[in-house]
């Protein structure tokens, strides 16, 4: 199996973390500890940019911008028809820095990136902030998409987390 073949079967898990993340924000308050020294607790928003689809038919999208998408009824309604965000204006907040970004979850792609304040004056200590800026998103990323599959490749998934995302998608916008 070559590596198009590979990724070509696991494209579903792009929208099912972005979904899965959705869930896991609203029902903790959008607050995630990666459990890690170098990264405390963090917290992860849906912004004012949302899109849903099928993941077979690529045609079948709604897009939704302005105000919080990502709690309207017109978007929950999309995940009760079986579609899964796609694509998602994200912002991450650790401590006093924030993140901010359109996360594309089929390709697992990064859009419109923008950094914490950078505080050095010099041009090669400024390039060096930022380079460690999006090292620091990777890391982010990399250890909320590990929490996933933790839990994914988990017998708990069947058992209790994809329950309660169900649930979570049938309750709507009173959730």
């Amino acid at each position: 199996m070559d590596l198009l073949d590979a990724m070509q079967r696991t494209v579903f898990l792009g929208p099912e973390f972005l979904t899965w993340l959705w869930f896991r924000a609203e029902r903790d308050d959008g607050e995630f500890n990666l459990n890690t020294t170098e990264i405390g607790p963090l917290e992860v928003f849906f912004d004012d940019r949302l899109v849903v689809g099928s993941p077979l038919v690529d045609a079948q999208q709604n897009h939704f911008k302005g105000g919080q998408p990502a709690t309207s009824l017109e978007a929950r309604t999309a995940l009760r028809l079986g579609k899964q965000a796609a694509e998602a204006k994200l912002r991450i907040v650790v401590g006093a820095q924030e993140w901010s970004f359109i996360f594309k979850a089929a390709s697992f792609q990064l859009a419109s990136v923008k950094l914490p304040a950078v505080l050095s004056k010099e041009d090669d200590a400024r390039f060096a902030e930022r380079m460690f800026l999006l090292e620091q998103l990777d890391r982010i990323l990399r250890g909320l998409y590990h929490q996933f599959l933790a839990v994914r490749l988990d017998d708990a998934w069947e058992a209790t987390e994809l329950p309660g995302i169900r649930a979570w998608v049938a309750a709507g916008h009173e959730a």
